[in-house]
């Protein structure tokens, strides 16, 4: 047998004999910022829920939370706009079958953020009107233009970072999805380790007897 046949038999016993395994894959992490626009309408197969309630996550209150994002781009505004809390949207991505919802909140998110931006900068070139307050009452109304608003816009100064540090709905879903999977793994693992565990120490706990020494005749 040639050196390399031998060092692969050798490499492959020990292996047998109980190597360290790899460590399981880590997930993915979850990608930022906002994903492309697209010009066509918004269409998404709502979560399936178990129980169907009135006041929860019916097929209805979905489709009003992703209209309600387009326009403002802001989860908790939308969520509170159809009586719901922003907690509970992210649980919803979480649940079974949210895929199609979930890139459906990315989608909505982008054309917000970016109506929200379209809307800021016609304001800071054009103006617009603005209360004027006094001791609490509207006086009267003037139209202003906000040189702070089309500074901080044309210096990048327009919450751009807070958006691309932002995560993705779909790729945040794929992540939990994939530590949820290896937690249940390392769960297991644990659980069959407690069970050998118990095992041989309720061997040691209660030793078998000796047999009984058979005399010569």
């Amino acid at each position: 047998m040639s050196s390399n046949g031998i060092e692969d038999e050798r490499r492959s016993s020990e292996t047998a004999e109980g190597q360290i395994p790899p460590p399981p894959p880590w997930p993915e992490p979850a990608v930022t910022g906002l994903v492309d626009v697209t010009d066509d309408p918004i269409t998404f197969t709502p979560v399936p829920r178990q129980r169907v309630r009135r006041n929860g996550w019916t097929e209805l209150a979905q489709r009003a939370f992703i209209a309600a994002l387009e326009e403002c781009g802001c989860i908790t505004r939308s969520a509170r706009a159809v009586g719901m809390s922003p907690r509970s949207v992210y649980r919803l991505l979480d649940a079974d079958g949210a895929d199609s919802f979930a890139e459906a909140v990315d989608q909505a998110v982008a054309r917000g953020v970016e109506r929200v931006r379209g809307d800021a900068m016609l304001r800071a070139l054009h103006g617009s009107w603005v209360p004027v307050v006094r001791k609490g009452r509207v006086v009267r109304m003037e139209f202003r233009f906000n040189d702070k608003l089309a500074i901080g816009l044309l210096s990048g100064r327009d919450g751009r970072s807070m958006i691309d540090r932002r995560e993705q709905a779909v790729s945040r879903r794929k992540h939990r999805l994939q530590a949820r999977a290896l937690r249940e793994r390392q769960d297991e693992e644990r659980r069959q380790r407690e069970a050998i565990w118990a095992e041989h120490q309720a061997i040691l706990d209660n030793p078998p007897r000796p047999c009984p020494r058979i005399r010569t005749l």
